[in-house]
């Protein structure tokens, strides 16, 4: 009975004779060399192997094939196979004949010889091959040469093939690498022209396209931008201080500074005259003098303005913030020699004097009004009926003499006092000055007969005589204080 392994090896065998499949198992023949599945009809129809590097390919056809047949033929054979170049077929008649004759010397050293034949044979087709894939066709064609010592007739048709092959691709590959040498010389030769071309580029005409590259922003409008142009123009200057184009770059910072200030002057005069500086006024003195004139008359504006914030300011007794203005003004002459405006430091000068006098001032103001209070409080407690405001200090004229005194007319605020007194009695039309304090109304005829009720002054002297010592060192120190604040006010009251 069939065994299952014998009937897969029969389902699977393919007769590389015929190419039928092998139902039957004893149909089944396996080359004793190769192992290469037969029909037994089809074996010895075909007188042996199908495979044409197999050494029993037409082995049936041999008539040393026959076991019985002497060793020493074997070994004849075996050269001859080896002159014939299959040494393949050689090492395995050896193998046939060591089988059989394990210590044969001959066999053995046939056997070494093949095997070291056919291992040269397979690097030179190695070296060949690796040869061809690189693309090494001369190598290649050497090497395939060199093979054909080791090849049979059939291999060498193959050998042959491959090498007229290699032939024929030479001249193309050698006119491909002609080409490809050209245009490593073109490329070659125009990287040279490249960095030569760079070269004269940077080291003889950088001015030129430096110079170029910043031109060509010229016709901007935007504010920022001509200022970052001009910063350009200038730093090219101060880089290649003795370049063709230095004039040419001075032209163009006075054209664009000329620009720039039309376009601020009215915003911003001192940015304006800080580009001012930047137009050569020997090259181009019209232009500047059209340009100074407008910044001039812009600073002008702004002069006056100032003048009048700080007379506002001096008005509200804001005196610090006067003189503030005041010195902004004083700065701002600075940049205006030899002007109407340079002109008028010294007045203001004179009233920043003023103001710092009457910033000083204002902090003595307070302390003596504080003390008048306080020495007004200590009369009180001694004439309760005195008021705060009842010492004054009147310097007039002397317009009609009364029973009691006379009528004085004050020189500051043009009012009449009834001033009784029994010190100095003046002639009317005299100028006089007196201290008193204030205390009710007195009725007094004019000239024409009408009644007049005028504010009374008591002068001091005769109210001396009457009071204590105490009363009388207040009222003095008082008369000087109201004295001193009336001084103090006289300054505070000075415009500027």
């Amino acid at each position: 009975m069939q065994s299952a392994e014998e009937k897969n090896k029969t389902e699977e065998s393919v007769c590389q004779h015929c190419l039928g499949k092998i139902t039957a198992p004893e149909d089944l023949f396996f080359c004793p060399a190769c192992g290469t599945p037969y029909h037994e009809y089809c074996w010895r129809r075909n007188h042996g192997c199908a495979v044409i590097s197999c050494s029993q390919k037409n082995i049936l056809l041999n008539p040393l094939f026959s076991p019985a047949i002497p060793v020493r033929e074997l070994l004849v054979h075996v050269e001859y196979l080896m002159n014939l170049k299959k040494y393949s077929e050689a090492i395995n008649e050896c193998v046939r004949i060591l089988s059989a004759d394990k210590d044969n010397t001959e066999a053995k050293a046939l056997y070494n010889r093949a095997t070291a034949l056919i291992n040269i044979k397979m690097k030179i087709y190695e070296s060949a091959d690796d040869s061809f894939r690189k693309k090494e066709y001369k190598a290649s064609a050497l090497f395939y040469k060199d093979y054909l010592k080791y090849c049979d007739e059939e291999e060498s048709e193959f050998i042959t093939t491959r090498i007229k092959y290699i032939g024929e691709l030479l001249p193309a590959m050698a006119r491909k690498k002609k080409i490809i040498n050209a245009l490593y010389v073109s490329i070659a030769i125009l990287i040279v022209i490249s960095a030569a071309f760079i070269a004269y580029r940077n080291f003889y005409l950088r001015e030129d396209f430096e110079f170029a590259e910043i031109e060509r922003e010229d016709e901007t409008k935007n504010l920022r931008d001509i200022e970052t142009q001009i910063g350009r123009y200038e730093k090219f200057i101060m880089k290649y201080p003795d370049s063709k184009f230095r004039d040419r770059a001075n032209e163009k910072i006075s054209a664009l500074s000329e620009n720039l200030i039309k376009q601020i002057y009215a915003e911003d005069w001192r940015v304006s005259l800080e580009y001012l500086k930047k137009i050569n006024v020997k090259d181009n003195p019209k232009t500047y003098g059209n340009l100074y004139r407008l910044i001039y008359s812009t600073a002008s504006s702004e002069f006056l303005q100032i003048k009048k914030e700080a007379a506002k300011l001096d008005g509200q007794k804001k005196f610090s913030e006067a003189r503030a203005q005041v010195e902004k003004n004083l700065a701002l002459i600075e940049n205006f020699r030899n002007t109407e405006l340079e002109r008028q430091r010294q007045q203001l000068i004179d009233v920043k004097n003023l103001l710092n006098k009457k910033i000083s001032f204002t902090a003595k103001v307070r302390d003596i009004e504080k003390e008048i209070s306080e020495k007004t409080d200590e009369l009180k407690k001694i004439e309760p009926g005195l008021g705060t405001g009842d010492i004054i200090i009147i310097e007039g004229r002397v317009v009609k003499k009364t029973e009691s005194g006379y009528v004085i007319k004050s020189l500051s605020d043009k009012k009449l006092y009834a001033v009784k007194t029994d010190a100095v009695i003046y002639e009317p039309g005299e100028e006089a000055a007196i201290t008193g304090y204030k205390k009710g109304k007195t009725e007094v005829k004019d000239d024409a007969g009408n009644t007049m009720i005028l504010p009374t002054i008591i002068t001091l002297p005769d109210r001396v005589s009457a009071l204590d010592s105490d009363k009388n060192s207040i009222l003095q120190r008082l008369n000087y204080l109201k004295e001193q604040k009336g001084k103090i006010d006289s300054v505070l009251k000075i415009g500027i």
